[in-house]
């Protein structure tokens, strides 16, 4: 796998981000210029936006209650729009020119002038007279201020929201890796690592799923050895039960003193002496492959095979069938295979079905109890019809097939239980190794 580090995907993406950003900016902007465009090669807009401003410095003459000579609020005004230029006249007389500075003494009565023809003129009432107003707005600038910062605005939270979407997934994905090698860390080891991407991560994820495999290689070697030991132990039983049968028998013929003669007693000595060797044979031979197997063995029994899974359904049946319950049974047959869960866990799950039947199964019926091996694992299934207020109901909690389905939910399996018109049937299902 071409793996790409993590510090070079950042900075791809980071440049990823600016030329979209860049793009954006220049669409917004472009679309912003063509509508101011449009807007003031109309004569009407630029108009308007002429009377909003004579408008504007009308409220503030009002509201600081100025008079025609107090040119420094006007020119406070003035400063405040920025890009505006005003002239005041009274009659023939220009008294005010925002594009003069007055400061105290600077009061002058004004020079004979009138405002040119196309020139729009404006009525602006100060608190001693009213005034003439010609006002020059340059608002376009305004508006292409505005943009600016707009465009800036959208290329900066674009820019920013592709980083963020970057990083958050990264950021899932280590959450998901820790909860993943979390499952691990309780051997849980069915559900494989998800592997997203060629970078470190991912790298990692492969590492960790690799090692997973691994484990459960050597968990179901380690089972495998441990069946392989269990098996010579019976068959070794078996093999030193026999030369011991004869070792009695020769000694307790001559202990008993039985022996017809001094040759026959000393031919049932050599033959006590040969067993008893065999037997030494045997015993260094058993300890010989428990002893090379020891470490292995070791292993916890994780586990299930089939004939383990077998071997509780037997006992389930025993159960019912000591409390005069007919069972149809049908286990498994097939060829040895693993199943992904705990013989300690699925003795749980059948305990409590099989209590469940115990306590609910009408027994005038048989229970159906059922194996079936599919594609992903094995399907063990039971039937059978409740008891009724006649035969001795009782009411159910539900409490131990909860307990069941949670069990089984934990080992990567499931518990479906159904009731309808009065028979029960519930399937359990556990995961194969593949």
């Amino acid at each position: 796998m071409l793996e790409i580090k993590l510090g070079t995907k950042l900075a791809l993406c980071a440049l990823s981000a600016f030329i979209i950003a860049a793009v954006v900016f220049f669409i917004v902007h472009k679309a912003g210029t063509l509508w101011i465009d449009h807007k003031f090669s109309d004569p009407a807009f630029v108009e308007q936006q002429q009377d909003l401003e004579i408008q504007n410095l009308q409220e503030y003459i009002t509201n600081s209650q100025a008079s025609a000579l107090d040119y420094h609020v006007v020119s406070n005004w003035v400063k405040e729009r920025q890009l505006t230029t005003l002239f005041l006249y009274y009659g023939d007389r220009l008294i005010y020119d925002s594009t003069i500075t007055y400061h105290a003494g600077n009061l002058a009565s004004g020079r004979l002038t009138s405002p040119l023809p196309w020139q729009k003129t404006y009525p602006l009432q100060f608190s001693d007279v009213e005034v003439t107003a010609v006002v020059s707005t340059l608002a376009r600038h305004r508006f292409v201020d505005q943009l600016n910062i707009i465009g800036l605005t959208v290329f900066f939270l674009t820019f920013l929201l592709i980083m963020l979407y970057y990083v958050r997934r990264k950021v899932v994905y280590i959450h998901q890796l820790a909860q993943e090698i979390k499952n691990i860390e309780g051997g849980n080891l069915n559900f494989p690592i998800t592997i997203k991407g060629e970078d470190e991560l991912a790298s990692l994820a492969q590492d960790v799923d690799k090692m997973r495999h691994a484990l459960l290689k050597q968990i179901i070697r380690f089972q495998k050895v441990r069946k392989d030991r269990d098996q010579f132990a019976v068959h070794m039983s078996h093999d030193l039960r026999t030369p011991v049968t004869s070792l009695i028998g020769y000694l307790d013929i001559v202990n008993q003193k039985r022996c017809p003669s001094k040759v026959v007693q000393e031919q049932y000595l050599h033959k006590a002496e040969e067993k008893a060797l065999q037997l030494k044979s045997l015993s260094e031979n058993m300890f010989t492959h428990f002893l090379t197997s020891m470490d292995e063995s070791k292993a916890e029994d994780i586990f299930c095979d089939s004939a383990a899974i077998n071997l509780l359904i037997d006992d389930g049946l025993i159960l019912l069938e000591s409390h005069l319950f007919q069972c149809l049974a049908s286990k498994y047959e097939g060829e040895a295979a693993f199943f992904a869960i705990g013989k300690t866990s699925l003795e749980r799950i059948l305990d409590n079905i099989f209590s469940n039947l115990l306590k609910y199964a009408d027994p005038a019926f048989a229970i159906e109890i059922s194996c079936h091996r599919g594609e992903q694992g094995l399907a063990i299934s039971f039937g059978n019809p409740i008891r009724t207020e006649e035969t001795g109901a009782v009411a159910s909690a539900g409490i131990g097939l909860n307990s069941a389905g949670e069990i089984a939910r934990q080992n990567g399996g499931s518990l479906h239980i159904h009731k309808q018109d009065g028979v029960f049937q519930c399937t359990l299902f556990i995961p194969e190794i593949p």
